[in-house]
């Protein structure tokens, strides 16, 4: 089975390309290409892609006559390598490929509003990554999903010794440094904390483009002291080694990777309650969670809340660990879209050809 995995960007900050990452070097025994579109000036992680598998195709382009001759040229190299499927993560992408009849699996990884063009061209083949991912797309298209497959991460066979005494006045969210991830209001939250007298760590993992303002907002709150600007970092698993717990306080999320990844070493995630991460929240927890966005002072109430019950947080570490182990474990999703591959496939050959 030969299958083309497609993305707009495989910027290194993104949880949508670390996911195909993984999915691609999970699925051993399917042959796999790479292909994007352009990288908009973001710094790619393509260090997983054999040699020669990659090509950019400018499918995003403002010029029509551009996209269509863009269109041409990626169904000329998927006949030419005798591909069998596109396994799209980009919601437009796919649809240009699928008119062009291309056979396509679309993933959705994001929730996104009604409009029409989608609607109308959405494809036919279609995952997501979450329960409420899966019931938008209903929505937005009028189609059910083929099956709902998760993001992957990998989990030991059980979490972590924690250290109490070490992490207990630390916390970590590891996001990019967008407004969509909301550090406005949790830089925010952190100085309430400060005006209450506490004096908790926060480290920030990311890259982007509100650095600069979170920096000097962090400067002018007075916590600049208390919260640490890693930037990019590779090795996200010693920082969050050196919580207690992580923060993922969003506006939007799919499914995220890095509140997959806090879970596989036995930390919770104090999540937002929006679309994506409600989905992530297991239902033996303990504490409080999926606060309101935005919503800075009650932020500021459930963090002291966690910081005052570490034993608690310990807990819903471990409940996390449980109940994400057995929906994002690596080898069980890759078996779950080797399944869907095949199905898809089998499909076309007997009814289909193009999955259009």
């Amino acid at each position: 089975m030969r299958v083309i995995m497609m993305n707009d960007n495989f910027y290194r900050s993104s949880g949508a390309a670390i996911a195909i990452r993984r999915i691609s070097e999970a699925l051993s025994d399917v042959d796999y290409y790479v292909a994007g579109c352009d990288s908009g000036g973001l710094a790619e992680d393509l260090s997983w892609v054999p040699g020669g598998r990659f090509e950019r195709f400018d499918l995003k382009s403002r010029n029509p006559i551009r996209v269509a001759r863009e269109v041409l040229r990626f169904k000329q190299v998927f006949t030419r390598l005798q591909c069998d499927l596109v396994h799209c993560h980009h919601r437009r992408v796919s649809a240009l490929l699928q008119l062009a009849g291309i056979p396509v699996l679309y993933t959705g990884q994001l929730t996104f509003p009604f409009q029409l063009w989608f609607r109308l061209l959405h494809p036919k083949r279609m995952t997501a990554v979450t329960p409420t991912v899966m019931q938008n797309l209903l929505e937005t298209t009028g189609q059910k999903v083929l099956a709902c497959i998760g993001n992957p991460a990998y989990f030991p066979q059980a979490p972590p010794s924690i250290e109490l005494d070490r992490v207990k006045c630390k916390a970590v969210c590891v996001a990019r440094l967008e407004p969509i991830k909301g550090h406005v209001h949790l830089l925010k939250a952190w100085k309430l904390l400060c005006a209450r007298g506490y004096r908790y760590r926060l480290a920030l993992v990311g890259e982007g483009p509100l650095r600069a303002q979170l920096e000097a907002q962090s400067l002018k709150d007075g916590t600049r002291d208390l919260i640490e600007f890693i930037g990019f970092t590779r090795d996200v698993a010693s920082v969050i080694s050196d919580s207690l717990f992580a923060i993922l306080v969003s506006e939007r999320e799919g499914q995220g990777i890095v509140t997959l990844e806090a879970a596989a070493m036995g930390r919770p995630s104090l999540l937002t309650s929006v679309p994506g991460s409600i989905d992530l929240l297991p239902p033996g927890r303990k504490l409080r969670n999926a606060i309101e966005f935005g919503n800075a002072i009650e932020l500021a109430d459930v963090l002291e809340e966690w910081f005052a019950h570490p034993g608690d947080v310990i807990r819903d570490g471990a409940e996390f660990f449980r109940y994400l182990k057995q929906l994002g474990d690596a080898k069980t999703i890759a078996d779950e879209y080797r399944r869907m591959y095949q199905r898809v496939l089998g499909k076309a050959t007997r009814a289909d050809p193009s999955i259009v």
